[in-house]
């Protein structure tokens, strides 16, 4: 009998590295509890107009999307989750300081080449978690819950967490752990 683990796969912020924030702390975290993860480093994350198709063929290309596979993107690392979730049926996607609408800023251009297909997503993803601060400086928490209700996901808030990152005090992130 074949037993499958559970497989995260973590996408990070626009301008981080792979060890920034809670990433570590995460990392860490999951490994304790045998989680097999994939916290793959994303050079065009760091530039000023990351290539969306760049990175989802840099993911692609270790082959480690399945059924029990969890997405976890940061901010601009929970478009290409949601990008991701188009394409492939996995477990679960969990969606820290996001957001899901046409983007307008330069440097995130590749990521609206068409509008996120919310269906289709939902027709993928057997449970979505949104994962927000109510005082966020990009993001509001009003767009965030909007955006966990058209993916019919659970909405945490994190009271006074900014964009859930280290410039806002956040080094770990126990409330993500918690859905996992």
């Amino acid at each position: 009998m074949h037993i499958s683990m559970k497989n995260i796969i973590f996408l990070q912020s626009w301008y981080s590295e792979i060890t920034d924030n809670w990433y570590s702390w995460l990392k860490v975290e999951l490994d304790k509890k045998g989680y097999q993860t994939h916290f793959i480093d994303l050079p065009e994350m760091r530039k000023d107009v990351p290539d969306m198709s760049k990175m989802i063929a840099q993911i692609e290309a270790f082959g480690f999307i399945d059924k029990d596979t969890t997405l976890i993107g940061h901010s601009l690392g929970c478009l290409l989750a949601m990008r991701l979730a188009e394409k492939y049926v996995i477990d679960k996607m969990i969606l820290v300081s996001g957001w899901d609408f046409d983007d307008l800023t330069e440097g995130h251009k590749t990521f609206w080449l068409n509008k996120i297909d919310h269906t289709k997503i939902k027709s993928h993803v057997k449970k979505t978690y949104v994962i927000h601060s109510d005082n966020d400086p990009y993001i509001t928490k009003i767009t965030a819950e909007d955006m966990s209700k058209r993916f019919g996901a659970d909405f945490i808030l994190v009271p006074n967490g900014g964009h859930l990152n280290a410039k806002s005090g956040i080094t770990k992130l126990p409330q993500l752990l918690n859905v996992l």
